[in-house]
């Protein structure tokens, strides 16, 4: 595969010599051939979106939304419409900007709506700015502008970073004993990973052990019922997770 080696900024709202770059150097996007996503930044003036994935970099000529629904398929990952309704439904977790989480990453999106910067909390290394404008700085070296401030960026990432323990703890409780959500994550040695460990959803779980996921099971199961009542022809049942 292809892997970047070089210091760049991406504007996901202007086309710059950077992004033709970036795109020569992408391969077309395999959710199988990829692991832990580190961010997802939609194209300006093109359909689709970039995904780095560490130091390797994929091309999808879908919006981020489908390009996420697609890996979750491809890896048996919770859908993510019907965890953004758990979610919203336990009342910890906000009604807008639900993360993208499965057991092993969450990604985290910067503004509402198609058009949004997805990133892995935990691939950042710091949110700064300059001239009044926003910047974020991956592990990886890579530079992307951001539309938020470091500490609305803080806070998504908090959220990210609370459900992702909550999912853990849940799923990998005799490998990953703990009693804090951040003793279920893996915080890189950054200035955006101290400040994120100070947040309170990182200090103590608001929902019980096991919540999370007897939730998400009972939805599932009432939207395969609707479905089977409704249109049983057109259920598809490899979907079912």
């Amino acid at each position: 595969m292809n892997r970047i080696s070089f210091e760049e900024l991406l504007d996901d709202r202007t086309r710059t010599r950077a992004w033709e770059d970036f795109l020569a150097f992408a391969e077309v996007f395999d959710p199988l051939m990829v692991e832990e996503i580190s961010c997802i930044i939609p194209i300006p003036d093109q359909l689709g979106v970039l995904i780095i994935a560490e130091n390797e970099v994929f091309i999808n000529r879908y919006t981020a939304a489908v390009t996420l629904q697609q890996f979750a398929l491809a890896h048996n990952f919770p859908d993510y419409n019907t965890l953004c309704s758990v979610l919203k439904d336990t009342g910890y977790f906000g009604k807008y900007k639900i993360p993208w989480v499965c057991p092993y990453f969450a990604l985290c999106p910067l503004e509402g709506g198609t058009h949004s910067v997805w990133v892995n909390p935990l691939k950042i290394d710091n949110i700064y700015s300059v001239d009044g404008l926003h910047y974020i700085q991956l592990l990886n070296g890579i530079k992307l502008t951001s539309p938020v401030k470091r500490y609305y960026a803080l806070l998504r990432g908090e959220l990210a970073c609370g459900i992702l323990a909550a999912i853990r703890q849940e799923k990998f409780h005799f490998t990953m004993p703990g009693h804090r959500p951040i003793d279920y994550l893996t915080l890189p040695n950054t200035a955006f990973a101290h400040s994120l460990a100070k947040r309170p959803l990182l200090e103590a779980f608001v929902t019980r052990k096991g919540e999370l996921h007897r939730r998400y099971q009972h939805a599932r199961f009432l939207h395969y019922y609707e479905s089977l009542e409704t249109d049983p022809q057109n259920l598809h049942w490899e979907n079912w997770q």
